[in-house]
């Protein structure tokens, strides 16, 4: 008899029937003024899978996905080196991933607005985190939103307030969690990805294992 918690978050990679699900969890993470390139298509889910099966993760509650996460692996040089979300993930098909890629990106990851601050974000990660030694990677690396920034924009720039949450002397809503879990920043992306909260604008964070 299987006495498990039905709501107890249960991490497990993803399958094709969850296509549809986690379009619509994405939806409910990026609402407007988000655009619809926030939610990744049907189609490059199925490729995601296709290319790196093991590094497509979802969790689920009660049989109900509130969590998802999407990496593959790229060369060293090209994650160190300045990038757009775009050039690193191929346009979000992960058509250049490499087997052997010394470094596994964090192309997206993706938490339910009803479960956020319920260790589901904490789940994806660290089995990002274990997935990326288990496969001989060097480094986690990603593009961090800064989501803050749209704030100060108008009385700083990206670099300063890159410098300035590092310092703690702000606090972002994404990077200063990222930093707390022991990621280093390595410089900032600017031009990333269209996002209205930090101006299209990343910081690159890495963790070398």
């Amino acid at each position: 008899m299987d006495e498990r918690d039905p709501a107890t978050p249960i991490l497990r990679l993803r399958k094709p029937e969850d296509v549809a699900e986690i379009r619509d969890l994405m939806a409910r993470v990026y609402p407007p003024p988000h655009g619809p390139e926030a939610i990744w298509s049907a189609e490059n889910l199925q490729k995601h899978m296709q290319y790196f099966p093991e590094g497509q993760m979802v969790v689920e509650v009660s049989g109900r996905l509130v969590g998802t996460s999407t990496t593959h692996r790229v060369p060293w040089d090209a994650a160190l080196a300045p990038h757009t979300w775009s050039g690193i993930t191929a346009r979000g098909t992960l058509s250049n991933h490499e087997p052997a890629g010394e470094v596994l990106y964090g192309v997206n990851i993706a938490v339910d607005p009803e479960w956020q601050g319920r260790r589901v974000g904490s789940l994806l990660y660290k089995e990002r985190l274990d997935l990326a030694r288990r496969v001989g990677c060097r480094a986690f690396v990603a593009g961090a939103r800064v989501p803050g920034y749209h704030r100060v924009a108008e009385e700083m720039t990206l670099e300063a307030y890159v410098d300035a949450v590092v310092a703690e002397r702000l606090f972002d809503p994404t990077l200063s969690k990222q930093i707390r879990v022991g990621f280093q920043v390595r410089g900032v992306l600017r031009d990333y990805a269209p996002d209205p909260e930090t101006l299209g604008h990343a910081a690159l964070i890495v963790m070398e294992l």
